[in-house]
């Protein structure tokens, strides 16, 4: 689970914003949807094929429960709210995003809307005079009122107004053009000339190389600052259908012509990710170690028996002759006439009392029931007649 609240800002929030709700949307429309659209099934068909289409994935946890994107407007704060959770109300996984963006209007609309509340109350001081004068009314309480109103409203404008001036139409900001402008003419563009002029008497081409490095390394980047002061929107656009490239320059960005309080602008929450579950993890850990025990257990025994009963005399072919050295030496060739009448005597009386009080209780009633229904119908005619006689 990642919180992003301190690291982005709100327009970065809001473009993150409606880049997964796009993701959601059209992953969805070109999974399930677009193939019905584009099928030359009769409309009922599809109507059916839309009914039956599973609901879309959570953007964050993946389940198809969806996600819950909201934009709404909150005309008490003038607050445009920006919310996205998961669809699921039960058990909504992580995904938290909330931001707060103030409304926007620009100073041309909030000017002309100021002025024109200006006029109406003018229209109403003119009507309280009309009554005054010619049905005696008593309107100074609603002169008072009116004029207050006038004042509040006209101190909004006029705030408006300068704030306008200085961001769109600066006083300051023209005299530094004009001052960097003149600067260049008489810093850059004289010397310059003087360089070309020198060049076309002397024919010197260290005078050219020493124009074109001030060129390159002096006046650009002095063009590039004039370029910013003048222009906020500077840029080529290409119309493929004129097959022309258009260079597009504005003195003023819409940005910059918006009336806000920007300080109203705040990322809430911008939360996602999927949530840790450490439960489930000691339950998977657990599961293992059981299944791997019990699983050991009874091949353990079943070889334990098989060596002591019958394969430690008969079949065993790699009897060490002393047990301290099997250890040590993983494949011995022994003569097994000569070491099993010297072995067996010595290792029996000190192994069978150990080991068959332990093995016998744990392995016969496991090995009985499939062993005696075997061995029977085999042993019973070689015994029966010897026990008769």
């Amino acid at each position: 689970m990642t919180e992003e609240k301190q690291t982005l800002t709100p327009i970065e929030a809001i473009d993150e914003f409606y880049r997964l709700k796009d993701k959601y949307e059209t992953s969805y429309y070109e999974k399930y949807e677009k193939p019905i659209v584009n099928n030359s099934q009769p409309k009922k068909q599809k109507r059916v094929a839309f009914s039956r289409l599973p609901k879309n994935e959570c953007i964050n946890c993946k389940r198809n429960v969806g996600t819950i994107f909201t934009v709404k407007y909150n005309k008490s704060e003038y607050m445009r709210q920006f919310i996205a959770k998961c669809g699921d109300f039960q058990d909504p996984c992580p995904l938290d995003i909330q931001i707060n963006y103030s409304a926007r209007q620009t100073f041309s609309h909030d000017i002309n809307f100021e002025l024109n509340n200006v006029d109406k109350l003018k229209l109403e001081i003119i009507k309280a005079k009309n009554n005054a004068l010619f049905f005696n009314k008593d309107v100074i309480k609603l002169f008072e009122e009116i004029t207050t109103d006038i004042k509040d409203i006209m101190e909004l404008t006029g705030q408006t107004i300068e704030t306008n001036i200085l961001r769109n139409d600066n006083p300051e900001k023209h005299a530094l053009i004009k001052k960097t402008i003149d600067e260049f003419g008489k810093g850059f563009i004289m010397p310059f000339k003087q360089m070309v002029q020198e060049f076309n008497e002397t024919n010197n081409e260290l005078i050219l190389n020493q124009a074109v490095n001030f060129y390159i390394n002096e006046m650009i980047p002095k063009l590039k600052d004039i370029q910013e002061l003048k222009y906020e929107v500077n840029f080529v656009e290409y119309y493929p259908q004129e097959q022309l490239f258009k260079l597009i320059q504005m003195p003023t960005s819409l940005e910059s012509n918006e009336n806000t309080f920007k300080e109203d602008d705040k990322v809430v929450k911008f939360i996602t990710g999927v949530r840790k579950d450490k439960k489930s993890k000691t339950k998977k850990v657990m599961g293992v170690v059981t299944k791997k025990t019990r699983k050991l257990r009874p091949t353990g025994d079943l070889v334990i028996e098989e060596d002591v009963e019958e394969e430690v005399v008969g079949e065993n072919q790699e009897v060490p002759p002393n047990f301290e050295d099997n250890t040590t030496n993983n494949n011995p060739t022994y003569d097994v006439p000569q070491v099993v009448p010297q072995v067996v005597p010595q290792v029996v009386p000190q192994v069978v009392p150990q080991v068959v009080p332990q093995v016998v209780p744990q392995v016969v009633p496991q090995v009985a029931p499939q062993v005696v229904p075997q061995v029977v119908p085999q042993v019973a005619p070689q015994v029966a007649p010897q026990d008769v006689v």
